[in-house]
């Protein structure tokens, strides 16, 4: 039962927690965001500490609920502040129309709210991202420096700054006016990709993949998509860039446990289904004027999912949309990307010539390693191999390199 108990938990941390907090954050004002957080994670502690001996309640999620909501009225008496909550925190399930990523022009969808609450004019840029990440998205502090590039003390600073510009600017957890939608659309844009990323290949631990993140970064990319003040080619190429990076889901780590590189992956397992949504959207995309980032990314899934095989794949054309990508959006993980597919077009001397400074990236130690091996330089192939296999930031991709090591 302990057991039980634990995996059930652990689950609704992952699926359900950032609803809850967002759910609670909406009542209580953004300047209350630490609050809400704080009474879900003692709900979820709670439930731990009482499922195994008096059993686990018909609805979990309204027991959380209702649990994280006595909690905040019992840290806002503390305070010396007084508010009144909603019975109901969050329906138990969803709508039809909320599972499909529909929604009114006012928004009604608690962590669509939030997450353009929190993308507020009064902070910059990163910090909206960032604080995105954490309070709506339910990434750590640990993922949310990985999937920007940065150091975990400098996210959590920048949390803190931003907890601090949100009360003092005393902003509400409320979905701005439509005509604002816009203006913060780029910024939740960003985040649902994060959040994305995190789930198709995870910054730490045991597993690679997270679908959890996945699902619920379509489903929002996709009502982004469909609202009328946010549906903007850039969020139609989002929604396509993540439905057809999502069908590749199910290939991603093969029943042995051990990461699969794309060329590798069983293309008949992909999911047709998200493909044909993703083609979809990436045409819808094409109406305007504008090319953005996530035309560019959306377009290079498209290639990797409608080739045959890895060889079949327009990598020429690959390397002159990562060439695109370098003058609008330049980044370490660009430039290895580039590298990667410059190799596959033009053969791995070009790939390896193309590598930019590699030292502590286990995937850019793990391309250098490739190609050298298929230059016939065994040993130093097998080098780059070893410090990939021990930079490694997963066990499936850990092993991967191990079966490396052993060919």
């Amino acid at each position: 039962m302990p057991f039980e108990v634990h995996r059930l938990v652990d689950s609704l941390a992952r699926d359900s927690a950032s609803r809850l907090v967002a759910a609670l954050a909406r009542r209580l004002g953004a300047g209350r965001i630490a609050i809400a957080e704080d009474a879900v994670q003692h709900a979820l502690l709670q439930a731990l500490s009482a499922w195994p001996f008096k059993g686990v309640p018909d609805k979990p999620e309204a027991w959380l609920a209702v649990v994280a909501k006595n909690r905040a009225l019992d840290l806002l008496r503390s305070e010396s502040r007084g508010v009144t909550l909603a019975d109901e925190l969050v329906p138990l399930t969803r709508s039809e129309s909320e599972s499909e990523g529909r929604f009114d022009r006012e928004l009604n969808d608690d962590e669509l709210a939030l997450l353009f609450a929190v993308c507020h004019p009064a902070l910059s840029p990163e910090m909206r991202v960032t604080f995105a990440l954490k309070t709506v998205c339910g990434l750590t502090v640990a993922q949310i420096a990985s999937g920007l590039l940065s150091d975990p003390a400098t996210i959590a600073q920048r949390l803190v700054r931003a907890r601090r510009q949100l009360e003092a600017s005393n902003v509400a957890i409320e979905a701005p006016p439509p005509d604002m939608l816009a203006d913060r659309a780029e910024s939740v844009r960003t985040a649902l990709y994060l959040m994305f990323n995190e789930g198709y290949s995870a910054s730490s631990g045991e597993v690679l993949v997270q679908p959890e993140f996945c699902v619920e970064a379509v489903r929002l990319a996709r009502a982004l998509a469909h609202h009328p003040m946010t549906a903007a080619p850039a969020s139609d190429a989002l929604a396509a860039l993540l439905a057809l990076t999502a069908a590749r889901l199910p290939t991603r780590v093969g029943l042995d446990g051990v990461a699969q590189l794309l060329e590798d992956q069983p293309r008949d397992r992909w999911d047709r289904n998200l493909i044909a949504l993703g083609l979809a959207y990436l045409e819808r995309s094409a109406h305007g004027d504008e090319l953005t980032v996530w035309h560019l990314r959306a377009e290079i899934a498209a290639l990797h999912v409608t080739a045959t095989s890895a060889a079949t794949t327009d990598w020429c054309r690959i390397v002159s949309i990562y060439d695109q990508l370098r003058e609008i959006d330049a980044s370490p993980v660009v430039e290895l990307a580039r590298a990667i597919a410059v190799g596959r077009a033009h053969g791995p001397a070009a790939g390896l010539a193309a590598l930019p400074l590699v030292d502590g990236n286990p995937y850019g130690e793990a391309a250098q390693g490739v190609f050298l091996a298929e230059l016939g330089r065994l040993d130093e192939a097998r080098c780059h191999f070893a410090l990939a296999k021990a930079l490694a930031r997963t066990e499936p991709e850990r092993r991967l390199m191990e079966r490396r090591l052993r060919s």
